[in-house]
């Protein structure tokens, strides 16, 4: 029967295209007064402390400082600065304020302690030999190797550091990091020379002594290298029971560029470099000021590991985030994952996905005396496979009440009329189990719209559970304020996902062999 010849009634399902705003989230800051901006709230209130705290229980933060002696002179300049106001040419004082300065006073009511006693050189003869390595992942190794030294030397002096600088210096990030082109390639930033020398004897027929030397290597031949400098100092340094804390040259700059557009100013900076400090000290910027208690976020995602030489095997990880913003990192199961039987999404069987939940829920126990989380709220970017979900369920039965969100983007766009794109908060209803919302947007507050391009909404393509839609995206408009590696008014992804592959990519790096951290303020 043709289409044409059909002559049944004809079913159709219509988008309903219902849309409203969900409102600004409160955050909360010192004596827990509320507002919707870090920059004001903590300029007012200072950072989150309880009612009746006249202060916040972190007053100074001592900072240690690892790299090549010229940048160990610029880090410290910088430091001193950010005890100081620090202004910008205030063209947009509600998107981009002066800074106050990191000190006694508003806002973080919080001096840095800094000094020669914090510090320990990478001698510069060291970094160049290092980065005459032909060999692209060896010569990252040697690299990481010389800052971990530095830091071993460091955290045997009295008192510790509790927040240590990397200061990587420009050769290095030419040498030993990649960029991502528009087309999605993975290109090297730059070629040694005597990397381009190695590569023309490879193709004049010239061996060399050890494989390991051969610079055209791909990371598939590596044999259990560092594949990224970032994330092997991150799992290196984690043995030390320090957060770290990677500066380029541009991050200590106090002068700003007019001619670079995509820069920050100095203030900006600032701002953003003590919240995420502040943090990695043990400090809590702000909180969420209408969360539920007792409810646990947690983002499931999954990574390869490194050392793993079965490229089908895969490894859980979840991140999960108490309603009072303390975050925590585990590690789940390691399964095979065939991408092209299966699909490319992995998914867990339901004792896997069981046993992770499991994880998630005694760390909650834990970390608050015995008791259990009155809610659990699960975040995924993929759809939930049957197993899974079922596994989740299983683990939660104890729990009161949950919620299972997957998440998409799509390149959906819509559009308003004026200058401006939609509203931050801004959600669409297609049906009752998709909804859009922007997560970014033009913000009232603000005056403008602070993205470089078109914002593209979030997806909800798959909700199971107990909370009206209406909670599960104003709860995901108030994780995207939660992410304290930066004083920004928000961010496009709620924090339970917005790190999941930066955060996968350090533990792979980690290897399942080895002790990690399982506090979020590593991993940042």
């Amino acid at each position: 029967m043709t289409r044409e010849s059909f002559s049944g009634p004809r079913i159709t399902r219509r988008p309903l295209f219902e849309s409203g705003l969900i409102a600004e989230p409160l955050i909360a800051f010192g004596g827990q007064r509320n507002h919707i901006d870090p920059k004001v709230g903590l300029g007012l209130y200072g950072p989150y402390s309880l009612k009746g705290q006249s202060q916040p229980v972190l007053t100074s933060i001592t900072v240690g400082c690892v790299g090549p002696p010229a940048m160990l002179g610029d880090a410290q300049r910088w430091l001193a600065a950010c005890g100081s106001p620090l202004m910008n040419d205030g063209s947009e004082p509600f998107l981009n304020p002066h800074f106050p300065g990191m000190n006694a006073g508003m806002p973080f009511q919080c001096e840095l302690n800094f000094g020669q006693t914090w510090q320990e050189a990478v001698a510069d003869k060291d970094l160049a030999a290092a980065l005459r390595e032909v060999n692209f992942y060896e010569r990252i190794r040697r690299v990481i190797d010389l800052y971990v030294a530095a830091m071993q030397v460091l955290m045997e002096r009295e008192p510790r550091p509790q927040v240590v600088l990397y200061c990587i210096p420009e050769e290095v990030i030419a040498l030993c990091t990649v960029k991502i082109t528009q087309a999605g390639e993975i290109k090297r930033r730059r070629v040694s020379s005597a990397e381009q020398a190695a590569i023309k004897e490879v193709k004049a027929g010239q061996s060399f002594l050890f494989t390991s030397m051969d610079p055209t290597l791909g990371i598939e031949d590596d044999m259990g290298g560092h594949e990224n400098l970032r994330r092997g100092l991150k799992a290196e340094g984690m043995r030390f029971d320090v957060p770290t804390q990677l500066v380029w040259p541009r991050t200590l700059r106090l002068i700003d560029d007019p001619e670079n557009r995509d820069a920050q100013d100095v203030a900006t900076r600032a701002w953003n470099f003590t919240t995420a400090l502040y943090h990695k000290a043990g400090g809590v910027p702000w909180r969420l000021a209408e969360i539920e208690p007792g409810t646990c976020f947690v983002g499931v995602s999954f990574y390869r590991e490194l050392e793993e030489k079965n490229p089908k095997i895969r490894t859980a990880m979840a991140q999960a985030f108490t309603s009072s913003g303390d975050g925590y990192v585990l590690r789940g199961s390691s399964f095979e994952w065939d991408e092209e039987r299966d699909g490319r999404s992995p998914h867990l069987d339901a004792k896997a996905a069981a046993g992770l939940m499991q994880d998630v829920i005694d760390l909650y126990k834990r970390q608050n005396r015995g008791s259990l989380p009155n809610r659990v709220v699960v975040h995924k970017t993929s759809r939930f496979g049957d197993e899974e979900l079922s596994g989740f369920e299983s683990a939660v039965t104890s729990v009161p009440q949950h919620d299972f969100v997957a998440l998409g983007w799509r390149g959906i766009q819509l559009y308003r009329p004026g200058l401006y794109p939609p509203l931050r908060g801004t959600y669409v209803k297609i049906n009752n189990s998709d909804l859009l919302l922007y997560s970014v947007g033009y913000v009232p507050f603000l005056r403008t719209y602070a993205g470089a391009r078109v914002p593209h909404p979030l997806e909800i393509v798959e909700h199971h559970g107990n909370s009206p839609w209406t909670v599960v995206l104003e709860e995901l408009m108030g994780l995207t304020k939660m992410n304290w590696n930066t004083a920004a008014f928000a961010c496009s992804e709620p924090i339970t996902v917005a790190f999941s592959r930066k955060v996968g990519q350090i533990l792979a790096e980690l290897g399942p062999r080895k002790p990690m951290r399982p506090e979020y303020r590593f991993y940042m």
